[in-house]
């Protein structure tokens, strides 16, 4: 389990919190709002994606097993919907954080993906890859 310990800012000049986990965190990204932020330690199994929400100082496990067999290699918010895009070594998976179902499987024909990022409109994702792939998905076009 993660711990968040958020410290008082006004007389303290240090780190706003302090993750203590049982694995290495590979991975962090930052919602846009500012306020949670997900990790990702692709050793941890069911407890590899993380999100972490700053003002309640909480920890949420969004999934109780490690769905798609091999580990997480990256994780991302969608920047306006109830989202997140998970991203194992060969394709990316889209949830919905409130009906807590997976909506989209984007199949990228990589061999390793190694980055993740999405368009501040939540229209576009670029899967960077170690086989020298940039792969782009038009979320609006797939199925």
């Amino acid at each position: 389990k993660c711990i968040i310990r958020q410290q008082d800012l006004k007389s303290f000049c240090g780190p706003v919190c302090v993750l203590q986990t049982k694995f290495e965190i590979s991975k962090l990204e930052w919602h846009r709002r500012g306020d949670y932020f997900i990790t990702v330690a692709p050793n941890a199994a069911a407890s590899a994606v993380l999100i972490h929400q700053l003002s309640k100082a909480n920890t949420q496990q969004p999934f109780n097993k490690n769905k798609g067999g091999s580990e997480v290699q990256c994780a991302c918010f969608h920047p306006n919907k109830p989202f997140i895009f998970v991203a194992n070594k060969q394709q990316v998976r889209v949830y919905h954080l409130m009906q807590q179902k997976m909506i989209k499987k984007l199949k990228s024909g990589c061999r390793w993906i190694q980055s993740l990022s999405v368009h501040p409109s939540g229209d576009h994702v670029i899967v960077g890859s170690l086989d020298r792939r940039m792969v782009w998905f038009d979320l609006d076009l797939s199925n």
